[in-house]
């Protein structure tokens, strides 16, 4: 695994072992969240990625199972490799970012634990997140369909949560309604879900990099609820809590990605670099 991968066994010391599955965990489990739990590595069709609450109330657990699909993404996650220069592959990328904004107090589910299933040969067969899960949040794209003439407080929660997750040095890429989950109870906060692909850390670009944060989550689905004169001037009231941004970089990059699809790998370049392009 990677350095930050190790780093996180470490810290992760309890182990709970089955079916050729090892699951990474702070303390131990109740034995109804290992009984869940062990449910889950038993369950076949393992090829099939799983993102759902544990199947145990009590544990109020949130799984991912992302099947390792290639022999090279196998021997990647498991010895450390990366896709390329400064991106893992996407799973082991959201384990050691939702670990990070965490720690930081960044608004996003804890992580609880981790780990693998091997096939009869050894090598890995798929990985496992294990998070909190968000009881009483609905993801906003489900809330703002239930509730189209709220989008704007969807969009004000939504920006605040940008906000508050670049203070706290985490640069979300794939902020869009689906990832922000809005609290049942509100005004209170939202929180961030789905941290693959993220940064750590401040970019250089900050003006392009918000110029697509803004115009992504727009073109994800929230252009259906607004006009995009309307989301224009709240973005430009939003703006106000980045001083010192500049405008000529904002634009080009804010204008793009209203409208043209910005793929993965195109979204780490902006933060990286600055440069945006459409793909």
């Amino acid at each position: 695994m990677t350095g930050g991968c190790k780093d996180l066994v470490s810290e992760f010391s309890y182990t709970l072992n089955h079916h050729r599955s090892t699951l990474h965990f702070k303390a131990p489990l109740a034995t109804f969240t290992a009984q869940a739990l062990q449910r889950l590595v038993e369950r076949k069709g393992s090829d099939k990625r799983i993102s759902a609450p544990l199947d145990c109330s009590q544990s109020a657990l949130f799984t991912k199972r992302q099947p390792l699909d290639s022999l090279k993404k196998k021997l990647r996650v498991a010895f450390g490799g990366s896709k390329s220069q400064d991106l893992n592959d996407w799973v082991i990328e959201e384990l050691i970012n939702t670990a990070e904004a965490h720690k930081r107090g960044a608004r996003v589910a804890p992580l609880i634990g981790f780990g693998y299933s091997r096939c009869r040969l050894g090598l890995m067969d798929d990985f496992i997140i294990i998070t909190g899960l968000l009881s009483g949040y609905t993801d906003g794209l489900k809330w703002v369909s239930a509730n189209p003439k709220q989008v704007e407080t969807l969009i004000a929660s939504a920006f605040e949560l940008l906000h508050s997750l670049h203070q706290q040095g985490i640069c979300h890429m794939d902020l869009w309604a689906a990832n922000v989950m809005v609290p049942d109870e509100l005004p209170a906060p939202a929180q961030a879900i789905d941290l693959e692909n993220c940064f750590c850390r401040p970019t250089a670009f900050l003006s392009e990099t918000l110029g697509f944060q803004f115009g992504f989550f727009y073109s994800r689905e929230i252009y259906r609820f607004i006009t995009e004169a309307r989301y224009d001037e709240l973005v430009d009231a939003a703006l106000a809590d980045y001083p010192g941004i500049d405008r000529e970089r904002f634009t080009p990059c804010y204008q793009l990605s209203k409208h043209q699809h910005i793929g993965r790998k195109d979204r780490r370049t902006v933060f990286l670099s600055g440069q945006l392009k459409a793909g």
